[in-house]
C-alpha cells in the first residue's frame, strides 16, 4: 500500500512538472514580418501551397497587465480589397503575462486562381485584472503576406 502511494505521487509530480512549462523561455526563431503597438509584438512568415496559406508566427505580449483569452485573427484580402479567406486562432493557456511569448499557425484554405495581396490581423484579448466584465480589447493592421 506504501509503495502504492509513492508511485502515485511520484507520477503525479512527474506530470504536473510536464504541464507548467514557461513560455516566455521557448526558443523561437526570427520571422520577417512583424507589427508592434503598444501591448502586443506579432511576428510572422506566410507561407503559400497549392489551395492554402499557412501563416506561422509568434505574438509576445509587450503590456505590463495579464492578458487573458488572446485570439488572432487573419483575413486575406485580394487585389480590390475583397476577402478571400480567414482563419482564427485561439491560445491555450489563456493568459499571458509581461514578455510571454507563444506561437500560432494559422491555415486558410483558397479557391484555385485566387491570390492573397494583403492580410489584415485583428487581435482581441481581455485584461485578466478586470475579469469577464471588462471590455474586450482589440487592434487591427494590414500588412504584404
Amino acid at each position: 500500500m506504501e509503495f502504492r502511494l509513492i508511485a502515485l505521487t511520484a507520477l503525479f509530480v512527474l506530470v504536473a512538472g510536464c504541464a507548467a512549462g514557461d513560455r516566455s523561455m521557448m526558443a523561437t526563431r526570427p520571422y520577417p514580418h512583424s507589427h508592434s503597438f503598444y501591448d502586443l509584438l506579432v511576428s510572422w512568415e506566410t507561407t503559400g501551397n497549392r489551395g492554402s496559406v499557412t501563416i506561422d508566427g509568434t505574438l509576445k505580449n509587450q503590456s505590463y497587465y495579464y492578458l487573458s483569452d488572446p485570439e488572432i485573427t487573419a483575413t486575406l484580402l485580394d487585389a480590390n480589397g475583397k476577402i478571400i479567406g480567414e482563419g482564427t486562432f485561439l491560445f491555450f493557456p489563456h493568459q499571458f503575462s509581461l514578455d510571454e511569448i507563444a506561437p500560432f499557425t494559422i491555415r486558410i484554405p483558397l479557391k484555385e486562381g485566387e491570390v492573397p495581396k494583403r492580410i489584415r490581423f485583428t487581435y482581441r484579448y481581455r485584461l485578466a485584472e478586470e475579469g469577464m466584465a471588462g471590455s474586450l480589447r482589440f487592434n487591427s493592421f494590414e500588412a504584404t503576406p
